[in-house]
């Protein structure tokens, strides 16, 4: 028989924790990593058939090539990397500062925000896009461009009972 009581999780959330999870989302889950390696693969590889063509400037040419290859996707990932701690500072994640409140239960998840005074979500468990587990936190989507995060610890029950609640509706197609 299942247990229908509520699983309440006062999610307060700090730098690392928002980190981790702009990581997963950006290149995990939406593979944003694709575009930099292509491009850097076929830079170094223009880069060698230069240098293999043997002419007088054709190291200068595979450098510069080469050079741009690896420059721009460093570029590319230090600057959303900055960006992430940009976004951290602007909503004060240095410390860990509660945020949301999410309440799960047979109906759906309800979200009562903190930053945003008064507004509530509830969503229905059809309405729910994706839920993935990770070591520290469970992500739980109300759409492809918005997550709420779960992180470990929070909830009035266990972090297995929490994903075990959430196993129950979210199909397996949408979990992981």
């Amino acid at each position: 028989m299942k247990d229908d009581r509520a699983v309440t999780v006062d999610v307060s959330l700090d730098t690392k924790t928002f980190r981790n999870f702009a990581l997963f989302d950006t290149f995990r889950l939406k593979k944003r990593w694709i575009r930099p390696a292509v491009f850097c693969g076929i830079m170094s590889a223009f880069a060698l058939a230069a240098l293999l063509a043997g002419n007088e400037q054709s190291g200068l040419i595979a450098g510069v090539l080469f050079a741009v290859g690896i420059g721009l996707p460093a570029v590319y990932f230090i600057s959303f990397l900055d960006q992430i701690n940009s976004q951290a500072k602007k909503m004060h994640l240095s410390a860990k500062r509660k945020v949301y409140t999410v309440t799960v239960d047979s109906g759906g998840v309800t979200v009562e925000h903190h930053l945003q005074k008064g507004e509530t979500l509830h969503m229905n468990w059809s309405d729910i896009a994706g839920a993935y587990r990770r070591r520290r936190c469970i992500y739980l989507y109300a759409d492809n461009n918005r997550a709420f995060l779960l992180p470990n610890g929070q909830a009035d029950a266990a972090d297995s009972e929490l994903w075990n609640r959430i196993s129950e509706h979210v199909s397996y197609k949408k979990r992981k």
